[in-house]
C-alpha cells in the first residue's frame, strides 16, 4: 500500500485526537498572531523548544511587532538574541521586519510565495506561517516531520519524491476548519513520541502503518551522519586599563557584530605593557563544527607603559584591527559589558571576571555589587 493509502482519514483523525490530548501548549501554540508565530519558527530553527520558550516571551515583550524590531539598533537586537546562536537569524528577521514596513505597509503577507521573498524565510517557515496564522492548506515539514515520513516508508535517506508524497498526503488529510492543526500535530509527534533516539512506538498513532516499526528499523532511521568535531584552544587576554576592559567587535563570520575578548596572540608586547593576573575558569565555545576551549586570563596595564588612553593604545598585531577580522576595539566599563551582545561562552567569562574583581576588591572597577 502507498503512503497515501495507509495514512487514511481514520489514521489522520487518530493523530489529531492524540494531539488534542497530549500536545504541549507552547506560548505560540494555538495563536493566529502572524508575528509571534514567525518569531517562534525562526527561533526554533536549530534550537530546542526548551531553550526557545523563555527567550520567546522576552523577545515578544521587547519587540511585539515587526515595526518595533525594524526601529531597533542591531546591537540591541543581537543582545536580545544572545544565547540562541546562529545570529544571522536575528539579522534576517530584522531585515524582513523592515521590508514589511517599507513594502507591505506593516502587514505580513499571507501567501507562501510572497513570504519567501522576505530575508530568512524559506519554504518551511513560509508554509508554517501561512498555515498557522492564515489558515492556508500548506504542509510545513520540519526535521520532525521528515523523520516521521522516513520511518513511515522505512527510508533511511530523505529525497524529493518522499517529500512530495508526504506533503500531498498531509494537505489532503488536513481538517477543513483548522488545517494548521495537522502540521502542529506532526511536529509535536516528532518532538514527543517519534523522537530521533528511542522513539516511543507503543504510544504512536502511526504505529499500525509505520514500515520502520514493522521491520524493527525505527532506531536506524534516519541514517545518522557523524560530523567530525574540530577541537581548538585559545588563550584570551582580558585587558584591564584603569576602570575599563577591552573588547573587540567581530566584523565577519558566525559571530559578526558580537563583542569578544582578544586572544593573547592578538596583543603585541603583552609581556612588556601588561601584568599577568588571575586566570579565570575555562569555558567551552561550541559553534558549527568547532569546539573551542577558552582559557581567559586577566592582564592589568603596567604603570607608564603608555600614556595614551583608549583602544588605540593597545598594541595589536598585524596592520590593525581590520586585519584580525575585527570591526573595532574599545575599552568599556564593567557595567557596559553587560549591555553588549556576546557569544554565550564570553558572557560566562564576563560574569567570572566580575567575581574575580569583587574578590580582589578592585578599586578601579566600581559598581560591582549590581552583578552579585
Amino acid at each position: 500500500m502507498s503512503l497515501q493509502e495507509r495514512f487514511d482519514v481514520e489514521t489522520a483523525e487518530a493523530l489529531l485526537e492524540w494531539f488534542r490530548e497530549y500536545g504541549v501548549a507552547y506560548p505560540w501554540a494555538g495563536s493566529t498572531d502572524a508575528w509571534g508565530i514567525w518569531v517562534s519558527e525562526v527561533m526554533l530553527q536549530q534550537t530546542t523548544v526548551g531553550a526557545v520558550e523563555p527567550r520567546y516571551r522576552r523577545w515578544m515583550e521587547r519587540f511585539p511587532t515587526p515595526k518595533a524590531l525594524a526601529e531597533a539598533e542591531e546591537e540591541e537586537i543581537l543582545r536580545e538574541w544572545e544565547g540562541l546562536g546562529y545570529y544571522n537569524r536575528a539579522r534576517n528577521l530584522a531585515s524582513a521586519a523592515a521590508e514589511i514596513q517599507n513594502t507591505y505597509g506593516g502587514k505580513i503577507p499571507q501567501e507562501p510565495g510572497e513570504l519567501r521573498k522576505l530575508p530568512g524565510i524559506g519554504e518551511y517557515i513560509a508554509a508554517a506561517l501561512s498555515s498557522f496564522a492564515f489558515g492556508k492548506r500548506e504542509a510545513a515539514l520540519d526535521a520532525n516531520g521528515r523523520r516521521i515520513a522516513q520511518r513511515l516508508e522505512a527510508q533511511d535517506v530523505w529525497d524529493k519524491t518522499l517529500e512530495d508524497d508526504f506533503k500531498r498526503t498531509i494537505v489532503e488529510r488536513m481538517p477543513a476548519e483548522n488545517p494548521g492543526e495537522m502540521n502542529a500535530a506532526i511536529m509535536q509527534l516528532g518532538q514527543l513520541v517519534c523522537t530521533s533516539r528511542s522513539p516511543d512506538c507503543g504510544c504512536c498513532p502511526f504505529s499500525a502503518i509505520c514500515r520502520a516499526f514493522a521491520e524493527g528499523l525505527q532506531d536506524c532511521i534516519p541514517l545518522r551522519r557523524r560530523q567530525k568535531v574540530i577541537q581548538k584552544e585559545t588563550k584570551l587576554a582580558i585587558l584591564q586599563d584603569g576602570e575599563k576592559i577591552l573588547l573587540m567587535k567581530k566584523a565577519d563570520g558566525i559571530g559578526k557584530g558580537l563583542w569578544i575578548f582578544p586572544s593573547q596572540g592578538e596583543i603585541g608586547n603583552l609581556e612588556f605593557d601588561w601584568i599577568a593576573g588571575e586566570e579565570l575558569p575555562r569555558q567551552t565555545h561550541s559553534y558549527t563544527r568547532y569546539r573551542e576551549l577558552l582559557l581567559p586570563r586577566l592582564f592589568r596595564r603596567k604603570e607608564g607603559s603608555d600614556n595614551r588612553s583608549g583602544a588605540e593604545s593597545v598594541n595589536l598585531k598585524g596592520a590593525g584591527v581590520k586585519s584580525l577580522s575585527i570591526q573595532k576595539a574599545e575599552f568599556f566599563s564593567v557595567e557596559k559589558l553587560f549591555e553588549l551582545p556576546m557569544p554565550t561562552a564570553y558572557r560566562r567569562i564576563t560574569e567570572d571576571l566580575v567575581n574575580v574583581l569583587k574578590k580582589t576588591k578592585s578599586k578601579e572597577l566600581y559598581s560591582l555589587e549590581s552583578y552579585s
